[in-house]
């Protein structure tokens, strides 16, 4: 019948008229349409020829579904005899030190020695050329190779313009990873503060799965993701290391932070004294050639190295008929030397009205479903949807994100020590580095994120450590306590002491840092 079909189609298409003459096509058919006519042409029209084509197509067939026998995937009992991969035994594939940098981008490549070279690379491009995998004999039993001692470490500095899910695919890490690992990093945040020139590193097995993620901020902050039997568990680490004192003498010659600069004051701790003194100096009028800013600052140091990190210690400005200067307290907060704060206290809680408490600050609460630690580093307030947030202190906006896990975000830093955190809003009306005072509106209550209900998590730290911000002992006056106050002139006495000493040491030409531990 099929046969009848095509031989009616392929006469109607090459002949026309009584006659059976064979006429060419007629313009006005497509190409197409011409294309399958040719085709149609091709097919048998006498019934040997018909049967003789059948049997053509019954034995293509045939050898197709041999050929597919025989190239199909083995059973579990023939994967169990087969030998592992050995990658020790290979002849393109050597051993990398675990220690040496590896960058991988389709090649490995270190500017540290390794023991030998490698022409390719497993991790980047997810399949190893590897020799092909011998055929199973009754006859023969194949001897399994000893373990491989490859090392999947890779190390990778963070340069502009990466994303996290650009460097989980270089290293062929899969998303759900990726993802995995920022469930885990809810209670830091730390995967959304990683900036160019920050340092990560990775262990990857055979199988492209990530055992082991850390993030080196410096060499005093890092934090460690380890793969559990249900996605990543996550540890901060924290190196208090040594505090060496520094004095520095500014002379203002033209701007104030041109002039600091120049006398060796980081950028940040410029913009840090600018915030601090801004309400009470103008720093365009006030300040005149010859003035003079004495700073004593205190600088992280960890075996002997630097870290970068800086805190400062007192800050006096002097002019010719003015005096201004701040003083850190034991509380975190800067006072002049009357023990006036320099700052207004801090919100308890950031709403105008007191909202109900959902979920408190608990460091070792046990997952309900996996029973591990997982921190609640902050305090729940189940606000309505639309609630007013206001900030808690005054400072400076330094993240605006959107995060699968924490929502709509906010990061306040208050000074040098404090730092607030708003998480799951469900606007934002700030944006990165814009200047915020106490009680300023900076969004909306909401639920964005993974939550399951609207709801403000509110966070306090502390000198990079979560703490409560309903128990923690935080600013909330505007001067130093009447029974802390001799304690507070006691150490204004001793910076001052110092800063001078040192200063003299450096005209003296001796050693300007001197341990405060």
């Amino acid at each position: 019948m099929l046969f009848n079909w095509l031989k009616t189609r392929r006469e109607r298409a090459i002949f026309s008229g009584p006659k059976r003459r064979f006429r060419p096509q007629a313009r006005r058919h497509s190409y197409g349409a011409s294309r399958r006519s040719k085709l149609l042409c091709l097919l048998p029209t006498t019934p040997a020829a018909q049967k003789t084509m059948l049997c053509l197509l019954v034995l293509v067939g045939l050898g197709y579904l041999f050929s597919q026998q025989q190239t199909a995937p083995l059973s579990n009992n023939q994967r169990q005899s087969l030998p592992a991969l050995d990658f020790s035994k290979r002849s393109d594939v050597t051993a990398v030190s675990s220690s040496t940098p590896v960058l991988v981008n389709n090649s490995i490549s270190s500017t540290a020695p390794v023991a030998s070279s490698v022409t390719g690379n497993p991790l980047a491009e997810r399949t190893i050329d590897a020799a092909p995998t011998p055929a199973v004999t009754t006859d023969e039993q194949v001897q399994a190779p000893e373990p491989s001692i490859f090392s999947p470490q890779v190390e990778y500095q963070i340069q502009k313009g990466d994303t996290l899910s650009g460097i989980f695919d270089r290293f062929a890490v899969g998303q759900q990873q990726m993802y995995q690992l920022l469930e885990a990093d809810y209670a830091l945040l730390a995967l959304d503060t990683l900036m160019p020139g920050n340092l990560i590193k990775l262990w990857i097995d055979a199988d492209s799965t990530l055992t082991k993620f850390e993030i080196e901020f410096d060499r005093s902050h890092q934090v460690v993701f380890t793969r559990a039997a249900e996605g990543y568990e996550v540890n901060e680490v924290i190196v208090e290391g040594d505090w060496l004192a520094k004095s520095i003498e500014v002379s203002i010659e033209g701007s104030f932070s041109g002039s600091a600069q120049k006398a060796g004051l980081s950028s940040a701790l410029n913009q840090q004294i600018y915030n601090m003194f801004k309400d009470k100096l103008d720093f365009r009028r006030a300040l005149r050639a010859g003035d003079t800013v004495r700073v004593l600052k205190q600088q992280q140091s960890i075996d002997g190295e630097l870290t970068g990190n800086e805190r400062l210690l007192a800050i006096e400005f002097e002019g010719r008929n003015w005096q201004h200067t701040a003083y850190l307290h034991d509380d975190g907060s800067y006072y002049d030397a009357e023990g006036q704060s320099l700052a207004r206290a801090f919100l308890r809680h950031p709403f105008a009205n007191d909202q109900r408490l959902s979920s408190r600050f608990n460091p070792r609460r046990l997952h309900p479903v996996t029973k591990r630690v997982s921190p609640h580093n902050g305090t729940d307030y189940a606000a309505p949807y639309g609630t007013a947030i206001l900030a808690a202190g005054d400072g400076v906006v330094k993240r605006v994100e959107n995060h699968p896990i924490a929502g709509k975000y906010v990061v306040i830093q208050h000074g040098g020590e404090y730092r607030t955190r708003y998480l799951h809003m469900s606007r934002i009306d700030v944006r990165r580095g814009q200047t915020v005072s106490r009680g300023q509106r900076i969004g909306a209550v909401g639920k964005t994120g993974r939550v399951t209900g609207t709801h403000l998590h509110y966070e306090f730290h502390i000198r990079g450590r979560a703490v409560d911000s309903l128990r923690a002992k935080i600013p909330m006056a505007t001067s130093v306590n009447s029974d802390e106050k001799q304690q507070f002139l006691a150490k204004v006495n001793r910076y001052r002491t110092q800063m001078n000493e040192m200063l003299a040491r450096q005209q003296g030409g001796t050693s300007e840092l001197a341990s405060t531990n």
